[in-house]
Order: structure tokens, then C-alpha cells, then sequence
């Protein structure tokens, strides 16, 4: 039997309540204070540790430009481009770490906290060649650094994780495992990574700049590159790579203007990190505080020390009347000292003042060189990418004593089993402070010379007393 029109509409929105009735019903279930103490795995809490401490960055700037005047009118009417990328805190007061490429010229940078709030950034430092770059951030308020780690353990398996700007979207986590290590990649424009992490977790656009954490929460890279129409393969710069050029760009000497003439190097003593005394400039603060190489420095203003980036963040507490307390443990016994940086002279301004690669490479080596392509090095190995001709040498120099000549081609070196290319000045200035950093005494080089593949020792000894390599000191 057909029932009337509004009856059946009445039965039909009966059936739907007492269906809504019914799932409405919720199951017996636990409290969630216990579900969500079960679900809290150790994945969890250290996504938890390491959020409050990434950033993410947008930036601005003009699109390019097909006119040969940089003043036409046309310039003002290119339409702003829109960027993103991530960011680490290193300190309380703001430091941000993140790419090079992420600010690159850019006009307008804001970097959104974990809570959502937002501030200006400005650009502090930047080094191209490891693409990288200091921001400071004016919150006026502390920030949460990030707890720094190693990458001189990874294990091939481990737990890698990746917070950041991904796509857009902010404060993404995403997790995976540690691939490879050791790892050369070049880009479209030349930029030459080495010794990379590679990793399956997601690095994706916008997270460049952002952590690679482990399961404990540490930073153990900071993510650069994806490998383009692969899935499941990004990259990162090793922190154990990362610590002395963030310690530079935090320097006193670069940030307030102040020396203290101490070269320290992250060293595993008994089991644990440690930050030893590796050089002290003659006639500085260090020495005059009574400093030597070797010593262990426990704690400085309070702040313990397990790696370089700590010791220069302690020393921007200390300005000039300010001397930092120092703890240092010298063969077993600790004892209290006071280090008091004081101003850069002009002079020492004038002859410690950034210079580019090719001046570094010069003051430390007495070498300058020319690029040149793998045409000019392929007889010796067709496995050559190019190299530096050596157009002159200084009487003298370390470079001279190891029978480096003019018309040779220098193609790499060697840094523990690590060879490594050298086409670009920036590639000498990286071996070198990663030969600092292993404390290799020597370093193996390869020439081409009349076609035929050579190999030599340059003696770093002498780069070390000079102080000149780090770039905690300039």
C-alpha cells in the first residue's frame, strides 16, 4: 500500500534521526589521558623537542628583469615573487639559521614562529659556497634554540626526521630513515654539495633551510636539495659541516666587532662531545688570559659547551668591560679563567675583513688560480670534471714547498677517505676547514701536470698557527 506524500516524507526523516540517534552513541572507551600517554611515541616527542625551535620563512623580491638599464622605468614595475623556505634558531636573541638560497636577494623576509606569530628578519651573514645564512629575528623575547647533535655517528637505517615550510604548509613533519652518507651533488647552477645525508623523509619545496633531526630531537642536518623527478630522495648538510661556519657567522669578531683570538674544535672525549682549544693567537685576549691549546672548555657565562656555535653564543654575552667566565679542564684540572675580547683594530679589520676565496686561498696557500674546464684534464682522466690552474705561486708558501708550480691544474684533495673535487677557490677554503675540524695535519692533492695525473702533501701546521682557516676567527 502506498502511504500519502507527507507520510512517507515524515517516515523518511524519522529513519534519518534515529540513524543520527544511533551513531551518536559513543563506544565504551579509555580516558584519553592514557590513549594519548600510548600514542606519545618517542617519534612523537621528538617532533614535540625540535618544533619550537624551526621557522618558517616567506621572502620577496622583483622578478628578473630583460632590461640592460638597472634604473629604467621597467625595473619598479617587475612584480614581486614570492618565496619560502625554513629556518633554525641558534640562540635565544634570535639567530636564525637557514639556507643562502632561501634569502638570496630578496627584498622583504618574515619568519612564523611555532605559535603562529610572526616578525621581520634580516639578513646578518651568508656564505655561498655552503650555502648558508644568518638571520636575526627581533622578537623581543626569548626564542627556543635548537638542541644540536652530531652526524659524526649516523648510522644507515636510523630515524631521520624533517620539520619545516613544505609546500606552504607550515610546521609539516615528515619521517623517514638515513639513506647514504657522504653523498656529491651538483645542481643546474653549479652550486657543488659534499658529503651530504641523504634521507627517504620528505624534503620538499619550502623545506630548504629547515632541521633534519633524529629520533632524539637533535639537529643532525640542515636540509638543502631534492633530487628532481625522484621520490624519496633529499638531502642534507651534515651538522658536523655546518658548526664551524655557523660558529664564524656568530663570531664576536663578525657580529659586534670584538676579538677574543681563541680557535676551538668539537672534540668525543670519554664518550661525550667537547669543545678543546685548538689555537690561540699570539697577543690575544686567549693568550692573555692564559689559555693554551689542548685545554677543555667545561663552561663560559654559564652556558655548558658542547660544540663551537655554544662557545661563540656565550661570548656575545661579553663586550669590552665584560669579560666571560670561563670553566676549563686542563689534564684533569679545572680551573676558573676570564676572558676579556676586546675591540677589532683597523689594522687587524683591514687584513681579517672577509676576504673572497681566491684571497683566502692566496693568504693561507700563496696560490691564485683560474677555473678551467674538464677539456683541459681529460688525458689525465676522463673522470675529471675541470680544476684550477695555477697561475701563480708566492716564494715560500706551503703551496711552493709542495712543489706546487705554475701550469699545474689542481683537481682535488684528500680529507680522511674523502676525495674531493677542487674547481672553485670555495672548494679549497671547504677542504681545509674540514681538514681543520678532523685535525689532519696534512693534506693529499692531486695535479694534472703535462697531462699526467700527480700526487702530493700539503703541510697544514703552519695554516693552524696563523689561525686563519677557521672562520670562527677572521
Amino acid at each position: 500500500m502506498l502511504l500519502p506524500w507527507m507520510t512517507r516524507r515524515w517516515l523518511f526523516w524519522l529513519m534519518v534521526a534515529t540513524a543520527g540517534s544511533s551513531a551518536a552513541v559513543p563506544p565504551a572507551t579509555r580516558p584519553a589521558s592514557a590513549d594519548m600517554t600510548s600514542r606519545r611515541t618517542p617519534l612523537v616527542e621528538a617532533i614535540e623537542r625540535a618544533m619550537p625551535a624551526v621557522v618558517n620563512i616567506t621572502s620577496e623580491k622583483r622578478a628578473s628583469s630583460n632590461s640592460r638599464w638597472p634604473f629604467s622605468p621597467e625595473e619598479n614595475r617587475r612584480p614581486l615573487v614570492s618565496g619560502m623556505g625554513t629556518g633554525v634558531v641558534l640562540d635565544q636573541r634570535g639567530f636564525v639559521l637557514t639556507n643562502q638560497h632561501v634569502v638570496d636577494q630578496v627584498n622583504d623576509i618574515r619568519v612564523y614562529l611555532a605559535d603562529g606569530s610572526s616578525y621581520p628578519a634580516r639578513i646578518l651573514q651568508e656564505d655561498r659556497s655552503m650555502d648558508l645564512a644568518l638571520l636575526k629575528v627581533d622578537a623581543g623575547r626569548p626564542l627556543t634554540p635548537i638542541s644540536i647533535g652530531t652526524s659524526s655517528d649516523l648510522m644507515i637505517g636510523e630515524t631521520a626526521i624533517t620539520i619545516g615550510n613544505a609546500f606552504g604548509y607550515e610546521n609539516t613533519a615528515s619521517t623517514g630513515i638515513v639513506s647514504a652518507l657522504g653523498i656529491d651533488v651538483t645542481l643546474a647552477d653549479d652550486q657543488v654539495y659534499h658529503n651530504l645525508i641523504q634521507t627517504d623523509a620528505g624534503i620538499n619545496p619550502g623545506n630548504s633551510g629547515g632541521p633534519l633531526i633524529n629520533i632524539d630531537g637533535e639537529l643532525i642536518g640542515i636540509n638543502v636539495a631534492t633530487r628532481a623527478g625522484a621520490q624519496g630522495i633529499g638531502f642534507a648538510l651534515p651538522i658536523d659541516d655546518v658548526k664551524p661556519v655557523a660558529a664564524g657567522m656568530l663570531s664576536t669578531r663578525k657580529l659586534v666587532g670584538t676579538w677574543h683570538g681563541l680557535v676551538a674544535v668539537e672534540r668525543v672525549l670519554d664518550g661525550a662531545r667537547r669543545v678543546v682549544v685548538s689555537a690561540i693567537e699570539a697577543g690575544s685576549p686567549a693568550e692573555e688570559a692564559g689559555l693554551k691549546p689542548g685545554d677543555e672548555l667545561i663552561r663560559a657565562n654559564n652556558l655548558a659547551l658542547t660544540n663551537p656555535i655554544d662557545l661563540e653564543r656565550a661570548l656575545l654575552d661579553s663586550s669590552q668591560g665584560k669579560p666571560a667566565a670561563l670553566v676549563v679542564d686542563r689534564g684533569g684540572d679545572r680551573r676558573e679563567l676570564s676572558l676579556a675580547p676586546r675591540p677589532v683594530s683597523r689594522t687587524q679589520a683591514a687584513t681579517t675583513a672577509s676576504p673572497d676565496s681566491d684571497e683566502q686561498v692566496w693568504r693561507l696557500l700563496g696560490l691564485r688560480t683560474q677555473h678551467v674546464t674538464q677539456e683541459y684534464v681529460a688525458v689525465a682522466s676522463p673522470k675529471l670534471r675541470g680544476g684550477l690552474y695555477v697561475r701563480e705561486i708566492l716564494p715560500g708558501s706551503l703551496a711552493d714547498q709542495a712543489a706546487i708550480r705554475p701550469g699545474d691544474i689542481l683537481v682535488g684533495m684528500h680529507v680522511g677517505d674523502r676525495h674531493l673535487e677542487t674547481i672553485r677557490p670555495d672548494n679549497i677554503m671547504y677542504i681545509l676547514r674540514q681538514a681543520e675540524t678532523a685535525g689532519s695535519q696534512a693534506v693529499p692533492y692531486y695535479i694534472v701536470r703535462q697531462n699526467v695525473l700527480h700526487q702530493g702533501t700539503i703541510s697544514l701546521s703552519e695554516v693552524y698557527q696563523a689561525q686563519a682557516v677557521s672562520p670562527t676567527v677572521r
